[in-house]
C-alpha cells in the first residue's frame, strides 16, 4: 500500500506547491521494496492547479479531474515526468458526501501508487480531512514571526507523531532569521521532527521556475545544496 504525505502550512506563499513537486520528483528517482523506481501521484486542494506551471506543463489540456475520478472512478491524471503524475483540480467546492468519497478514492490509489502526495491548502474541511488521511506531514515555512507562531498553532491542531519535517523556504538570512531558525531546531529537539536546512532565496531556483524545471532536471552543482535538503526529507519519509 502506497504512502500519503501531505505538505501543509495554514499561511499561503511558503512555497508548499514548489516543494511539494521537489519532494515528488525526489521519490520518482529512487526504487521501492520491489526494486521498481517509485510511482508517485500528486493531489491538490487548490483549483489554481500551480503544479502544472511549476513542471512545464501550464499548456495542457485538462481532461478529467480529482472531481471526476470521485464521482465516477475515472480518471486521466497529467504526466509530469516519469513515473510522476498529477491529478488536476476543477474547483474548491466540496460537499460532504463528495468529501466522504473522496477518502475511499484516495484508499484506493493507495493500491496503484508508492507515494500520493497532497499539495493542501486550507479550503474548507477538506484540509482536516487530507491531514486526516496523512500518513506523514511536512511542514514548509517562512522564517518570520507570524510564520513561525503559525507552526506552533498547527502543531497543536494536528497529530504531531505525524509530522516528519520542517522546511525553511525562500530565505533570506538576517540577525533576526538566524534566531527565529535557531529557536526553531531548539524547540523541536527531541521530538524527532527534522528541521532541514533553510532553502535560500535564490535566482537559479525562481529562473527554474519560470522554465518550468525541477531541481532535478538539471546536473549542475549550482542546485546540489536544494537537493540534499530534499534527499534529507525523502529519508524521513521512507522510514
Amino acid at each position: 500500500m502506497g504512502k500519503v504525505v501531505t505538505i501543509k502550512n495554514n499561511k499561503g506563499g511558503v512555497g508548499k506547491s514548489w516543494i511539494t513537486l521537489q519532494i515528488a520528483h525526489a521519490l520518482t528517482l529512487l526504487e521501492n521494496s520491489n526494486d521498481i523506481y517509485n510511482k508517485v501521484l500528486i493531489l491538490t486542494s487548490d483549483s489554481q492547479n500551480n503544479i502544472l506551471d511549476y513542471s512545464g506543463h501550464s499548456d495542457t489540456i485538462i481532461e478529467k479531474t480529482l472531481e471526476d475520478f470521485v464521482k465516477t472512478g475515472r480518471r486521466n491524471e497529467i504526466r509530469l515526468r516519469e513515473n510522476l503524475y498529477y491529478m488536476p483540480l476543477a474547483k474548491s467546492n466540496f460537499s460532504k458526501p463528495f468529501r466522504e468519497k473522496l477518502k475511499k478514492s484516495i484508499e484506493n490509489l493507495k493500491t496503484e501508487f508508492d507515494f500520493i502526495l497532497i499539495d493542501s491548502v486550507p479550503v474548507l474541511e477538506i484540509d482536516q480531512d487530507f491531514l486526516e488521511l496523512a500518513d506523514d506531514i511536512v511542514i514548509p515555512t517562512y522564517m518570520d514571526k507570524a510564520t513561525t507562531e503559525g507552526i506552533i498553532r498547527l502543531m497543536e491542531e494536528i497529530d504531531i507523531n505525524k509530522i516528519r519535517a520542517i522546511v525553511p523556504n525562500r530565505y533570506i538570512k538576517s540577525k533576526k532569521s538566524e534566531v527565529m531558525y535557531n529557536d526553531l531546531k531548539a524547540n523541536l529537539d527531541g521530538t524527532g521532527i527534522l528541521v532541514t536546512e533553510p532553502i535560500k532565496q535564490s535566482t537559479i531556483i525562481h529562473n527554474f521556475i519560470e522554465e518550468g524545471k525541477t531541481i532535478w532536471d538539471s546536473k549542475s552543482k549550482d542546485f546540489e545544496s536544494f537537493q540534499i535538503i530534499i534527499y534529507q526529507i525523502v529519508e524521513e519519509l521512507l522510514k
